[in-house]
């Protein structure tokens, strides 16, 4: 992870499946330019990215990294706002094709570096390992997608016991008084700070503390009153000219907003429990509860408790076939990289730098 921008994920593996906001990733009337890479696993997509986003920083410019859910320690995609710039990997789970080829989008074609004979002599393999990898995701999903319906049985608990109008009042006193409100309407784009990934469920707390010079926890085991909080903070803060980033919900990305960064004020509110812990770097500390009836929410304890449980143990679930899958991964990319040709790729690589940063 860098610390000269910010690092996120801009897909999750949700419970209804693979979400994504690559189609976000930049504005076509905003003269952006986007490189989209086409090449298979291990064809240096990801290695191509971080070499361009050092340039970018060496020359001192500020980079925005957004990382595999598959993979963590490999890079989807990166934007480079100074020079309206991005690079994506374009490849499944997230395809990216043109929509305005040579004006808007360029295709990168890492297949021109490799050995068509040599994977075709392959191929057999190559399809076997495809095959089970995409067998163990959607295994994997159906995991996922327990965990998801377990909490958001506990999400609908609490709605049902929280009193919005307490969380609205917070959020439009917390902004009139803490933020510099602006006539027009405020920017808002979309991210996930957290994902389901083979590594675990990681939270990118080192994103929050590079953008963030005031850090509030809320903790919700059960997602929802934290949630309408940061819903209420994302309506008032853009209807007062105010940036803000929605970070989404891996496991419901359609509901209700995550945690909510305001770059420009340098705050962050973000869901704290015993999934994503903020609490040890928050400088303020919100208990969720304030916002809901304690009574009705003791009402329900035990099939909370069930709810937390299972849902821990399908995530668990989820995640060993995930780490299985990214085994079967490696082996797909072993293939690949025998057949690159990796010199014509650093060369090609080079070129990109020179003509683009």
């Amino acid at each position: 992870m860098s610390d000269k921008g910010a690092v996120f994920f801009l897909a999750a593996n949700s419970s209804n499946g693979f979400f994504s906001l690559f189609d976000e990733l930049y504005d076509k009337d905003k003269g952006w330019k986007v490189y989209i890479i086409k090449g298979g696993p291990g064809t240096g997509k990801s290695g191509l990215m971080k070499k361009v986003a050092k340039a970018a920083e060496d020359m001192g410019m500020y980079v925005e990294r957004i990382i595999c859910s598959s993979d963590p320690d490999s890079l989807d995609g990166i934007i480079i706002p100074q020079k309206k710039l991005c690079f994506a990997d374009g490849t499944a789970p997230h395809v990216i094709e043109p929509k305005y080829p040579g004006a808007v989008e360029e295709i990168i074609n890492l297949g021109e570096c490799w050995d068509s004979k040599k994977l075709f002599e392959q191929r057999e393999h190559i399809l076997t390992i495809t095959d089970c990898n995409k067998a163990l995701h959607k295994r994997s999903a159906r995991y996922v997608g327990a965990c998801g319906t377990a909490i958001a049985d506990s999400t609908k608990i609490e709605m049902a016991s929280t009193i919005e109008e307490k969380a609205e009042n917070y959020a439009t006193r917390f902004i009139c008084r803490n933020c510099s409100c602006k006539n027009g309407k405020g920017q808002e784009k979309r991210r996930f700070l957290s994902g389901v990934t083979p590594k675990g469920y990681v939270t990118l707390f080192d994103t929050a503390k590079c953008l963030c010079e005031q850090i509030y926890s809320v903790t919700d085991e059960y997602y929802y009153a934290a949630g309408m909080l940061m819903e209420s903070l994302r309506r008032c803060a853009i209807a007062n000219g105010i940036d803000v980033i929605t970070c989404l919900n891996p496991f419901a990305p359609q509901g209700l907003p995550l945690h909510i960064i305001l770059p420009n004020e340098k705050i962050g509110f973000f869901t704290s429990n015993s999934t994503q812990n903020f609490k040890p770097i928050a400088d303020k500390n919100i208990n969720a509860s304030r916002f809901t009836d304690k009574e009705t929410m003791s009402a329900y304890k035990k099939r909370l408790e069930f709810n937390k449980k299972a849902s821990s143990q399908f995530l668990d679930e989820a995640i060993k076939l995930l780490v299985k899958a990214k085994s079967v991964h490696d082996e797909l990319e072993s293939y690949y990289i025998d057949a690159m040709d990796f010199e014509k790729l650093n060369r090609k690589t080079e070129e990109i730098i020179n003509n683009v940063i």
